[in-house]
């Protein structure tokens, strides 16, 4: 058997390039909002960003199902429909036909959204986003917008960056990235080490949080107690974190069907569901690629699910596909919502979001 691993090794590993303070694009909280040519349909809002870099806000009308997005990078906005699958592996997920393109979506209602839907940058193949509608100015003290986060930094997928990020009370924040084998994270090290800054509240839209560490201003979000999403700047993907909690989840907390979104070194775009199991080391998932000519759907079977050592809310789980072994690794927020990724010995397989949706 190999060695469990959190996080992957190499430099085949994919990279996500997260935090780094040299080479994003500088925004600050002045910059203009695009216009809404749309009209106003009653929905949830979202502030979004996507693995290219844009920042977009969307709003979902689930009862309707209607959707809109304005992209505030590319000044691109749309609007549209979307129907619920009628795959009943795939329950609760949102599909969306443009032309001879198909995309899906997954809504936590007022929590988070998350969509293989362009988005208004050919380039985005995966777009994240996370509650508009909380205001952290008069709803929220700092104390409540504080706290630690496992994040993983959504981008191109050549490397991989993950690691630990602290907000904190004082309108600080640190972070660190994390070592290549989850055996030796170091939360004293990992959540406090080499990047600093500031972060405030946005004036023009208390929904947002400006990070700013000194070179560069970026803008994110945190849904308190949840979330944490910020952009990395043009070209640079997006950067999302779930919240640390003081002790180890339980694996009884984490069980349950989440439905996913994933994306491909190749493009491919899938969706499927992780069925997370409360006792035991076996768990299982389905796929569906809808542009993949070498692999369409199924069901696989994984192995040796356990909890890591060192990460308080993170799992690791394998298989074997054509007899090769591949390795999936779970940030999770229990009952909620995860982050995935998946490797083998010849390097990325995927990266996606997944939502508990019944």
């Amino acid at each position: 058997m190999k060695t469990k691993k959190l996080f992957l090794i190499g430099s085949l590993l994919m990279s996500i390039i997260l935090i780094t303070t040299s080479c994003k694009k500088e925004k600050d909280d002045t910059t203009p909002v695009v216009p809404d040519p749309i009209t106003i349909i009653n929905g949830n809002h979202y502030f979004g960003a996507g693995s290219y870099g844009d920042i977009i806000r969307y709003e979902i009308d689930n009862t309707n199902k209607k959707f809109k997005y304005i992209n505030e990078t590319t000044n691109v906005s749309d609007s549209g429909s979307f129907v619920l699958s009628s795959n009943s592996d795939l329950n609760g997920v949102y599909e969306i036909s443009i032309g001879s393109n198909f995309y899906y979506g997954i809504e936590l209602a007022d929590k988070m959204f998350a969509t293989s839907l362009p988005s208004g940058n050919q380039q985005n193949s995966l777009c994240f986003g996370i509650t508009s509608e909380n205001n952290l100015s008069t709803a929220y003290t700092a104390n409540d917008i504080a706290g630690k986060y496992i994040w993983i930094s959504y981008s191109n997928l050549d490397d991989f960056e993950w690691g630990g990020y602290e907000i904190l009370s004082n309108g600080t924040f640190t972070w660190q990235i994390g070592p290549d084998d989850d055996n030796d994270f170091d939360e004293n090290t990992h959540f406090a080490g080499g990047g600093v800054g500031t972060w405030t509240v946005s004036q023009t839209d208390p929904s947002r949080i400006i990070f700013t560490d000194g070179v560069t201003t970026q803008i994110g979000s945190v849904y308190p107690g949840k979330f944490m999403l910020i952009d990395n700047g043009v070209g640079q993907g997006f950067t999302a974190g779930i919240k640390y909690p003081d002790s180890p989840v339980s694996q009884s907390s984490i069980a349950g069907v989440y439905r996913w979104l994933d994306v491909t070194p190749e493009g491919y775009l899938g969706v499927g569901h992780f069925t997370l199991p409360a006792t035991g080391t076996t768990a299982s998932y389905y796929y569906n690629y809808f542009n993949n000519p070498y692999l369409s759907s199924g069901t696989q079977t994984m192995t040796n699910f356990v909890r890591s050592t060192k990460i308080n809310n993170a799992f690791i789980g394998q298989d074997t596909f054509d007899n090769d072994v591949f390795y999936t690794s779970f940030i999770v927020l229990p009952g909620e919502a995860l982050l995935f990724f998946t490797w083998g010995d010849n390097g990325m397989v995927s990266y996606g979001v997944a939502g508990k949706i019944n």
